[in-house]
């Protein structure tokens, strides 16, 4: 397999086959209500050559056991994360390009359907990964493709500006601004630097930060202590968070297990800080994962809970014969909790081992879903923290369950 097929894959939430259409039981009708609170989830359905496919946005009013096909739900691009700032959806393009290449801003109303409220016009093939929205008026997109991210005014869905980061490229490789962090004015903006294999070639984080004000430049970090790469996972929007002390983390995927010596791990940037902090480091290569013998490659999804717990699925391609052969349909991730002040990780015993990319993590009313597709379902689970008990799947739907958000 070539390895831009490989890691195009990989960016792409979405690489499992459908479930069997056998199951007949109906599809609940969500109720009207004036309260618009609820859950929005995605789900795909691959081609059978599992690179390209289908995926479906959909509102529900809750976690109540249900089963849900894709008839309510609208399209949206595959491979491509569901961006939510208060009452704005973000829909993206196709990761790959393979359809219209514009930004939808959507609002959902009290029947749960989607009502566009405008588009942006994106340029063909810029790989949109990434929408961070920090007023009314200023919003930023990712553009891995073309190593540049677009200001615009999301309420217009207009364009009022563009950064240009290929001045940050290593003579070897080229730049691809990821996902992106809003604190304190400064938009942190976590930077892949791709070969022509699309894999890194140097051991080090790199994020630009840029000054929301005036939409400039203002430095290039790098972490080449700790010698892990790739900083963010691109769909993950998750993948660089803040805690309660307003500490940046950053998931750094490295080369998703592919290429001996290019790690994946967590780096740390401490609140009032730009750099990263040099004392901090949750290194994948030298950590037990309790329950998990056979190590962690890089952590496919995370999702910040509060208290200093991550909740992530990790990936251990051990876990499946087939492997790095098979990507599309290894079932070679697993839910874990993460202590990022201990710095230990803990597989969670009874949820079950997914496809590396059918690993939608969310905390949402106390507990934490986990999207899974395995050996007995394709569904949403529920994990809680206060009893270390899980449950599901109690949503099951049709595909692959690779995204779920409040609204």
């Amino acid at each position: 397999m070539k390895l831009k097929s490989l890691f195009l894959a990989l960016c792409s939430a979405a690489l499992l086959t459908a479930c069997d259409k056998s199951n007949d039981t109906p599809t609940p009708t969500p109720p009207a209500s004036a309260d618009f609170d609820g859950l929005l989830f995605a789900t795909s359905v691959t081609n059978p050559e599992g690179a390209s496919g289908s995926c479906y946005l959909q509102a529900v009013p809750n976690l109540n056991t249900a089963t849900y096909d894709n008839s309510n739900a609208i399209p949206t691009g595959f491979g491509t994360p569901i961006i939510v700032n208060g009452k704005n959806v973000y829909v993206l393009p196709d990761y790959m390009g393979q359809n219209k290449a514009v930004l939808t801003r959507y609002k959902v109303n009290k029947d749960r359907k989607f009502i566009p409220q405008g588009e942006l016009t994106l340029p063909g093939g810029a790989g949109a990964c990434n929408v961070v929205q920090v007023s009314n008026t200023k919003a930023y997109v990712a553009f891995q493709n073309l190593g540049k991210v677009m200001v615009f005014n999301p309420t217009t869905m207009t364009k009022t500006g563009e950064i240009d980061l290929n001045n940050l490229a290593h003579p070897d490789t080229r730049v691809a601004p990821a996902t992106m962090l809003e604190r304190d004015g400064l938009l942190y903006v976590g930077l892949s630097q791709f070969d022509a294999q699309w894999m890194p070639n140097h051991k080090m984080a790199e994020l630009a930060l840029i000054d929301t004000k005036t939409d400039k430049f203002v430095k290039h970090i790098k972490d080449e202590k700790h010698e892990l790469s790739f900083a963010t996972r691109p769909i993950d929007p998750y993948s660089m968070f803040m805690d309660e002390a307003g500490d940046i983390y950053v998931n750094c995927i490295g080369s998703f297990g592919l290429k001996p010596g290019f790690k994946g791990g967590i780096l740390r940037i401490r609140k009032g800080q730009t750099d990263f902090d040099p004392d901090y480091v949750i290194d994948l290569s030298a950590t037990t994962v309790e329950g998990l013998p056979t190590g962690a490659d890089f952590l496919s999804a995370v999702y910040y809970g509060g208290n200093g717990k991550l909740y992530a699925y990790v990936n251990s391609y051990k876990l499946d014969p087939a492997g790095t052969s098979n990507p599309y349909g290894a079932k070679s991730s697993a839910p874990a909790i993460i202590d990022l002040k201990a710095r230990t990780i803990r597989r969670i015993m009874d949820l079950p081992i997914s496809n590396p990319h059918a690993v939608a993590v969310y905390a949402y009313k106390g507990k934490v879903i986990f999207g899974s597709a395995n050996e007995k379902a394709s569904g949403f689970y529920v994990y809680d923290p206060a009893t270390g008990k899980s449950a599901g799947p109690v949503i099951t739907v049709k595909g692959n369950p690779y995204a779920i958000v409040k609204y």
